[in-house]
């Protein structure tokens, strides 16, 4: 696929975000797109037809017939490398889900493989968490439509929590990092694949106001969803509290201590495809938690009684199936890399990515070593991040490329 050839159909429908897709058509076209643009009736209030026109140099297509001929839905698909629905209504996408075709663009989506489909949500938080919203969502991704993350902050109605349309800046990227998977197989390596990923510290709670926890900063795990994500990957991660936040692309699931992440990952790890545990997971809690703030005593010491978080990566690798991969991590503090080798065999792992707490932990780069169950060790110098993610995945969609055979 050239250049060229990269064409987008932006359909909009009556969300408030509307607003800025005339930048976003505009920010297409710089990155080599052709655009065109179609409106729903309830659209048209919101954003004018007239700057689409200019700014896409093509007509703007909607419901009214005087305009156009009553084929738009079969032309327009014919000529679409991609429908980006940007934003994307809670009643849009229940269209969708339910195959409802009652205006142009929700013709449109019937008449285009949906696999070319990209959905952008925006709507009111309550909205999106409806049980009927999420079961939408659900339904087309399981059909192959691209749903992305929606934001979370202040939306227009005054109140702040998840909804927000994803920014401009980073739906141009999902486009374009679609169109060139497609143009070079190396950049779609996990096309397709569902990648799970771990990230960020846990807290424990001793009291209201003090936790145990660690310097771990989220990098490492925003890296591999960044990573996954530009390989192809449908990606969710489950986050403690970092200080690096998940790619906007990734689907983050928040959560705080031990056990609340091992539900998560335990819930979601039967659809993953590669799993990669990069959290630091706090090894023990409290056995009690204080509902109050503990007060300081200056006579009297504070005993804290200590008892086992769960092995998330060991109760992962025990379900794991032999067409998953488990990816851990092994922080020492020291040379343990026959222990990080001890220990991705005894926890059922594919691959254990050996690395040193002074060298990782909270900071921007990595020195690593990769474990195979084969055998296969290969030590990496430091690097950033970013590349040691790439490094990471690379080597596991290697691995399954090849069908070697993997630990069960």
């Amino acid at each position: 696929m050239s250049d060229a050839t990269r064409r987008v159909i932006v359909g909009v429908t009556g969300g408030i975000a509307a607003y800025k897709v005339p930048a976003l058509v505009r920010l297409l076209r710089k990155n080599g797109c052709e655009v065109k643009t179609v409106l729903t009736n309830a659209a048209k209030p919101l954003v004018g037809a007239e700057p689409l026109r200019v700014l896409s140099g093509n007509p703007v297509y909607s419901d009214d017939k005087s305009a156009h001929y009553d084929m738009d839905h079969i032309r327009l698909s014919e000529w679409a490398d991609l429908l980006l629905i940007c934003p994307a209504t809670a009643n849009t996408i229940a269209k969708m889900a339910g195959g409802i075709a009652d205006n142009l663009l929700t013709t449109l989506t019937l008449s285009i493989h949906e696999s070319k489909i990209i959905v952008v949500p925006a709507m009111n938080c309550v909205m999106w968490a409806n049980n009927a919203t999420q079961s939408n969502v659900g339904t087309l991704a399981s059909r192959g439509v691209t749903v992305l993350p929606v934001g979370e902050g202040e939306l227009a109605c005054g109140v702040r929590g998840p909804g927000r349309m994803a920014g401009t800046e980073e739906i141009v990227k999902r486009v374009m990092d679609r169109f060139n998977a497609s143009e070079n197989p190396a950049n779609a390596a996990l096309k397709g694949k569902n990648v799970l990923i771990s990230s960020g510290p846990t807290e424990e709670p001793i009291d209201p106001v003090r936790v145990i926890t660690n310097r771990s900063s989220g990098k490492m795990g925003a890296a591999l969803a960044k990573a996954a994500l530009s390989m192809g990957a449908r990606v969710t991660v489950v986050s403690g509290p970092a200080s690096e936040p998940p790619p906007s692309g990734a689907n983050v699931i928040r959560v705080r201590t031990a056990a609340e992440m091992a539900a998560e990952m335990g819930g979601r790890f039967a659809e993953a495809d590669i799993c990669v545990m990069a959290a630091a997971v706090s090894d023990y809690r409290p056995v009690v938690s204080s509902n109050i703030k503990i007060h300081r005593s200056e006579k009297e010491n504070i005993t804290l009684e200590l008892a086992p978080n769960p092995d998330i990566l060991a109760a992962l690798g025990a379900v794991k199936t032999s067409k998953q991969f488990l990816i851990g991590f092994s922080l020492e503090s020291g040379d343990g890399v026959d222990r990080a080798d001890e220990k991705m065999r005894k926890k059922g792992c594919d691959m254990m990515v050996f690395n040193t707490a002074d060298t990782a932990l909270g900071g921007n780069d990595i020195a690593m070593t990769l474990l195979l169950t084969d055998g296969g060790r290969e030590a990496f110098p430091s690097m950033d991040k970013t590349a040691a993610a790439g490094v990471i995945l690379g080597k596991a969609a290697e691995r399954i490329g090849k069908g070697i055979q993997k630990s069960v």
